[in-house]
């Protein structure tokens, strides 16, 4: 193709330059400081493991050695053991450029980087670790094996992390493949002290399926909410979540998890989750928000003609999802400071969002640069407020 006409165009700087120049500008805050110093509770912090080998101390020695044999396997490929993966990458880094040694460690599989990097840094009061390793675990097809790891990956990092610094606090990993062993894993947690979530990778059924109720039922006798984050999205046996089939580049995934956020929402509402199970809050993270105002409205509207096939909802979906819905503010969608005020305004944020960085991720929401665009009446319960009361903490 000729460099000069169609569709390709040489570029002036490379796509690396501008990636970081953006990711600079990000980090900086666009040279903007909040005057505001308040505490902050981070959301969506994502420990990861050194190397998968780091859990065999902690899982099941017939699974262990499993995984051990197709780990070291030279036959073929194919048998190798790794997690479930999506078919979409980031043409650089999903890292920040700063997080990652010249050897190649994230600096967020060591827990005093993370200390340093993120919790001193930032004095963020708390983190809610969300592990990167088991973002895909619902794409497993053996559903002993899947629990199997969530088991192992729990007593790692409580192990490692929970007990390293009072700051972090441990959302634990099921795999929703068996909802039975799923509920004994939360009945295993649910007195700890420093357990304050479940999170649970999203399979090939909308979160509203009956499937899962029984582990909402455990979930919510234990009082915990219940976290969904991006990331099983066409991994392994789980099909395209996103509307219409599959994309073809990573930046239409990436934009396009807000339809998995929709889709959700629609469904935990419409099947009755919050009817059956009352006290369930539920945390979306990484779906985005800027979505949930004219999702309310067509969800109401909608009702009003149909709610005869949903007879167990018995007041207007917008108020069960004000009730027992959460979002983090990462991505922090900014038009102008106009539209998004009344965005925030109009979806009720001071108390739907929680607040988020998504560390270490590429996309990292810079807490300064956040709270300078927030309303100023939000500032405390996006940054502490709202996740003290949905934690307990």
């Amino acid at each position: 193709m000729n460099e000069n006409s169609g569709l390709y165009q040489q570029p002036t700087t490379s796509n690396y330059e501008v990636f970081m120049a953006i990711e600079t500008e990000i980090l900086a805050g666009k040279g903007e400081k909040t005057a505001v110093s308040i505490p902050l509770i981070d959301c969506d912090v994502h420990h990861i493991l050194p190397r998968f080998s780091a859990l065999f101390p902690y899982l099941d020695p017939r699974f262990m050695r499993r995984i051990e044999i197709a780990m070291n396997s030279k036959a073929e490929a194919r048998n190798n053991f790794q997690m479930p993966r999506r078919a979409y990458f980031h043409p650089y880094s999903t890292a920040r450029a700063d997080t990652m040694e010249a050897n190649g460690t994230n600096h967020a599989s060591i827990p005093q980087r993370i200390k340093e990097d993120l919790l001193d840094r930032y004095h963020i009061e708390y983190a809610i670790l969300m592990g990167n390793d088991l973002t895909t675990l619902s794409g497993m097809p053996d559903p002993d094996l899947a629990a199997a790891i969530a088991r192992a990956y729990n007593d790692w990092t409580d192990d490692v992390w929970i007990k390293y610094d009072p700051r972090f606090k441990h959302s634990i990993w099921v795999a929703p493949q068996d909802p039975a062993q799923a509920a004994a894993e939360i009945d295993r947690w649910g007195s700890h002290p420093d357990v304050v979530q479940v999170a649970i990778p999203m399979g090939d059924k909308l979160p509203g399926n009956r499937h899962y109720w029984p582990i909402y039922e455990a979930a919510a006798r234990h009082n915990l909410p219940v976290g969904f984050h991006v990331g099983s999205e066409s991994a392994g046996n789980n099909g395209s979540q996103l509307a219409i089939g599959a994309p073809t580049y990573y930046i239409e995934l990436q934009t396009g998890v807000i339809s998995i956020g929709i889709q959700s929402t629609i469904s935990l509402v419409c099947e009755g989750v919050f009817e059956r199970f009352p006290t369930l809050k539920v945390v979306l993270l990484e779906y985005g928000w800027a979505w949930l105002p004219g999702l309310m409205w067509r969800l109401d509207r909608e009702w009003k003609s149909l709610r005869a096939e949903v007879p167990w909802l018995v007041k207007p979906p917008s108020d069960y999802i004000r009730e027992h819905i959460r979002v983090g503010s990462q991505p922090l969608e900014v038009p102008d400071l106009r539209h998004l005020h009344q965005t925030l305004e109009m979806m009720s944020a001071e108390k739907m969002m929680v607040f988020a960085t998504d560390y270490p991720h590429w996309d990292f929401d810079d807490p300064d640069y956040v709270l300078a665009r927030l309303p100023k009446q939000m500032h405390h319960p996006i940054a502490h407020e709202n996740a003290r009361a949905l934690y307990g903490l």
